[in-house]
């Protein structure tokens, strides 16, 4: 089994799934450390990451996790 190769198209496909479902899973995640970060003291908009990941969906839609990220 260790000698069989695998064809390079194989592999291109095999990264670019992988790769997709990574960004597909970490986008949102990061969109929501980084507006918990840009917070200001007075101003707490979101209490947690899952809250700001709520809000966002309430708010924006599914699809506004993967906008990107509006200056405050």
């Amino acid at each position: 089994m260790a000698d069989k190769q695998i064809s390079l198209p194989a592999k291109l496909i095999n990264g670019g799934i992988a790769g997709l479902i990574g960004v597909t899973c970490v986008f949102p995640i990061d969109l929501a450390k980084t507006r918990l970060q840009n917070q200001q003291n007075g101003q707490r908009v979101y209490t947690s990451m899952s809250d700001c990941l709520i809000k966002t969906v309430r708010s924006e839609g599914y699809f506004g996790m993967y906008r990107g990220e509006e200056l405050l």
